[in-house]
């Protein structure tokens, strides 16, 4: 699943007035709006993010090596494409979403050779030591304690096995799809409206951070690669129908805007596509990181 947060340095203060706030008790959490947002958005993935998301999948298999045989954990697994290449490549992949909608099409795309159920990556409900590598494609920006989901990770590795997952890094304003929709709404959008408390969508982005975070639940031998994607152009709107139907964190923001700024988004996301089309170009890019990290043996 993909998103990125056009809106990180408005954040902090909003975290702030949000844990002062005394009706912040009775409010959603960010968990639960990422899972509603995830069910609302199910139906559109794999015509929406899937263009782009799925181009980081043989990166992220090739990572791991030879599959045959392989017992592969996937978390954040969403419609199963991921998951059905690794079942063509020779692996067992058991996925695992906190969206019931997104695991029905995964079974649907995958009847055999793969298992996926509903759950928390944070609260993973398997034995220790059970898999052999673990993969996810740009999940962690949904996962509401990153450090949670990395150590419950580590616990259902094999000594010595792999994890391999995609993340966003920090957009270029000037030239990156999630670049233009952040400079867009830090032009038009209302930033200090009433949003959950949330984590950086980009801690894991950063070199310091991630290797503070993966070291502490355990993993070794970090690497990090970047990945030169394309966001495919639908057309004109395609950043507004992103926003629409293929974002969580960044709809959150657009839906708290009042409808003369909302058009006042989707003109300017038109425009900001439109010399892309214009100069012929197929699509926007939007590079992505990958990192791979093995797990300390016993």
């Amino acid at each position: 699943m993909v998103i990125h947060d056009p809106v990180e340095d408005s954040q902090h203060h909003r975290r702030v007035i949000a844990c002062n706030d005394p009706t912040a008790a009775n409010q959603k959490t960010f968990a639960q709006y990422e899972q509603e947002g995830w069910q609302r958005n199910a139906p559109t993935y794999d015509t929406i993010d899937l263009p782009t998301t799925r181009q980081a999948v043989p990166s992220i298999l090739n990572a791991l090596g030879n599959l045959q045989g392989l017992h592969l954990l996937e978390l954040a697994s969403g419609t199963g494409y991921l998951a059905q290449q690794a079942v063509a490549q020779g692996a067992t992949v058991t996925g695992i979403d906190f969206s019931s909608k997104m695991v029905s099409l995964a079974q649907q795309r995958i009847p055999s050779g793969a298992t996926f159920l509903v759950g928390d990556a944070a609260n993973l409900p398997f034995e220790a030591n059970q898999f052999d590598a673990a993969v996810c494609s740009f999940g962690f920006t949904h996962f509401a304690e990153s450090q949670t989901v990395l150590q419950a990770t580590a616990r259902v590795l094999k000594p010595g096995g792999t994890l391999a997952f995609t993340i966003w890094p920090e957009p270029d304003p000037n030239n990156n799809f999630f670049g233009l929709i952040k400079q867009v709404c830090r032009t038009h959008a209302t930033m200090d409206v009433d949003l959950p408390p949330a984590p950086s969508s980009r801690a894991l982005a950063d070199p310091t951070i991630r290797k503070t975070m993966l070291t502490q639940a355990g993993f070794k031998e970090i690497s990090t690669q970047t990945l030169d994607l394309q966001w495919p152009l639908q057309g004109p709107k395609t950043m507004v129908e992103f926003i629409l139907k293929g974002s969580v964190r960044t709809h959150m923001l657009y839906e708290r805007q009042t409808r003369e700024i909302q058009a006042k988004i989707q003109e300017a996301l038109v425009a900001a596509t439109m010399p892309y089309i214009q100069a012929g170009q197929e699509s926007i890019p939007c590079p992505a990181l990958l990192v791979t990290a093995s797990l300390n043996p016993l």
